[in-house]
């Protein structure tokens, strides 16, 4: 039998489903078998990563400077891919300096002045900019609204050029369609036999101060009704990750879809100086609007 290629996410993303514990939980509920798949809110791309897609996809996602890095890598790959290279990783025996003033760890000195220069630079090569600051920020929280969060603790995430990652991710974008808008054209256009994986902002998120909020294009509480809206209409089969509030809102957006309980740790949920490495574990909901087929046992797991 012919071993599958196995692709990794790129990114460093908060909330990201990426680990392989929450893929399989969510695999789990998709179809058994479509000819197309979008996804609206593809943030990190931990699920889009994981599948090897035969058919059409569509990806899609609001922030401007993630969007430049996926189509970087579909349209010009080798030049975006060189220009990650010139800037190397952290080298032994480099200087080190302090992340912020007043902080305790130590990072390299060459890559903080790099990043330093690209958090401020808007005339820049987008793509290179957001990775970069992705890859050695904590969390991956790229937020240019808020410059106070944008500082750099990550060195070693810049180790991914040492790899081959961005040129199999590359290979990956080739044929997917990439735009940067809302995402509900992804629910309203027509197709045949789509599957859909919304990964939208979590109500969680809504309801913190702007400062604390994970993402720069967040969910107003009204945001989160008209995508219930969207999908309530939506022809295609829908596939819903969101978090369980206390307030079963969530829940009855989306009364009568069916509806899962899951358990999950989230990605980059340790605290921002170190300290706290424990990763927080969210109660979360898996929501859809087709009813979820029994998937044949593997035993050979290939």
């Amino acid at each position: 039998m012919k071993k599958v290629h196995k692709m990794e996410n790129i990114f460093r993303y908060p909330g990201g489903k990426s680990r392989k514990g929450v893929l399989s939980k969510i695999k789990d509920k998709m179809p058994c078998s479509y000819d197309e798949f979008r996804e609206p809110f593809v943030g990190g791309g931990g699920l889009f990563f994981s599948l090897q897609i035969k058919g059409k996809k569509w990806i899609n996602d609001m922030h401007p400077g993630l969007i430049a890095v996926y189509k970087a890598l579909k349209e010009r790959p080798d030049d975006f891919i060189s220009k990650c290279k010139e800037i190397a990783p952290e080298q032994p025996g480099e200087p080190l300096v302090a992340s912020r003033r007043g902080g305790k760890e130590l990072y390299n000195d060459r890559l903080k002045k790099v990043f330093d220069k690209f958090k401020l630079d808007e005339e820049m090569d987008q793509a290179l900019r957001y990775f970069f600051l992705n890859r050695t920020i904590w969390m991956g929280r790229v937020n240019y609204n808020i410059p106070s969060r944008l500082y750099f603790s990550n060195p070693s995430g810049w180790n991914i050029i040492n790899t081959d990652k961005l040129e199999k991710a590359a290979k990956h974008l080739k044929k997917v369609n990439i735009t940067r808008h809302c995402g509900t054209s992804l629910l309203k256009c027509p197709g045949k036999d789509v599957f859909i994986y919304v990964d939208p902002p979590y109500l969680s998120d809504t309801k913190q101060p702007e400062s604390s909020q994970l993402y720069e294009y967040t969910f107003k509480t009204e945001d989160h009704v008209r995508l219930s809206e969207e999908i309530r209409k939506c022809k295609h089969k829908v596939l819903i990750s969101y978090d369980d509030d206390k307030d079963r809102f969530i829940r009855g957006l989306y009364k009568g879809f069916n509806i899962f309980e899951e358990e999950w740790t989230y990605s980059g949920t340790s605290s921002a100086d170190g300290q706290d490495k424990t990763k927080k574990k969210g109660k979360e909901l898996l929501i859809t609007n087709y009813e979820v087929p029994e998937k044949e046992i593997n035993l050979f797991g290939d």
